[in-house]
């Protein structure tokens, strides 16, 4: 994949152009940046974008790497105007400003601070980040086969399953790179923090409705796509670092599986 079959090396590029883009390859080949405030990137925020408010932004240019496409996003795109001027000055080659704003963004979308794992799976102080990683892979899995239980469909009892088993292979490579990198204690779900009887009741209503469960599992794969983009982002210069943005990629291809699957759904449902 290469952005300059996506971009020209020009100033602006819309949400959609961003989006597309996005889905077209491997996260670690660009950098997303979120420049607005902290409390706006908790609400709702791109998977995987880094957060450095425009205010810090001069003094952090240095966290990013000069020679990715940088694509550029606030609100509704003035800020980030204002962004890229500072990156470009900085030294950064491709620098994208992203028109609109996220307020324009119709692709999938995170919440959460630049510490927050998944709400409901991830709860707690964790040693290190595979036991916080293993619990939020466990947690989604323990969530899908007790929502499987639940549904009377037979089609939704199938996507549960295989979202289940998404988790499932995480949690493999996650206690084998475990090992690898010599943890001597087994990897295993923390107790506390975790209410798996809290989420069903929050999500149950999506049941009844392969649409809801499709649209369901999209928002859960993105936000542990944005947990080990993150993660990868915090161990950046580190072996681990390349660990974490393998599991990122797999979760950006559940997603695009998930979407597939939903617009075949859709498109049965509104048949041209």
């Amino acid at each position: 994949m290469n952005w300059e079959t996506f971009f020209e090396d020009s100033e602006n590029v819309t949400a959609e152009e961003t989006r597309r883009f996005i889905e077209s390859g491997e996260p670690e080949r660009y950098q997303l940046v979120d420049v607005r405030q902290p409390k706006e990137y908790e609400q709702t925020h791109i998977p995987g974008a880094i957060l450095l408010p425009l205010a810090e932004l001069p003094k952090r240019t240095g966290e990013l790497n000069r020679d990715k496409p940088t694509i550029v996003y606030c609100r509704s795109g003035v800020r980030s105007k204002a962004a890229c001027q500072v990156l470009s000055r900085s030294g950064i080659k491709h620098v994208f400003n992203m028109t609109g704003g996220i307020i324009t963004w119709q692709g999938a979308q995170a919440e959460g601070d630049v510490e927050d794992g998944l709400e409901f799976f991830a709860n707690g102080n964790f040693p290190t980040t595979f036991e916080l990683a293993y619990q939020m892979e466990d947690g989604l899995r323990r969530f899908y086969l007790a929502l499987a239980e639940k549904t009377e469909l037979a089609e939704e009892r199938e996507m549960l399953h295989q979202l289940a088993g998404f988790e499932d292979s995480h949690m493999d490579r996650l206690k084998a790179k475990y090992s690898q990198d010599g943890g001597t204690q087994p990897l295993r779900v923390m107790e506390g923090g975790l209410d798996i009887e809290q989420a069903i009741e929050i999500f149950k209503s999506q049941l009844g409705s392969i649409e809801l469960v499709l649209q369901l599992g999209m928002k859960l794969e993105a936000q542990a796509f944005d947990l080990y983009q993150r993660l990868a982002w915090k161990h950046q210069g580190e072996e681990t670092s390349a660990f974490y943005q393998q599991m990122a990629d797999d979760e950006q291809q559940h997603l695009l599986q998930l979407s597939r699957e939903l617009d075949r759904v859709l498109g049965e449902t509104n048949p041209a």
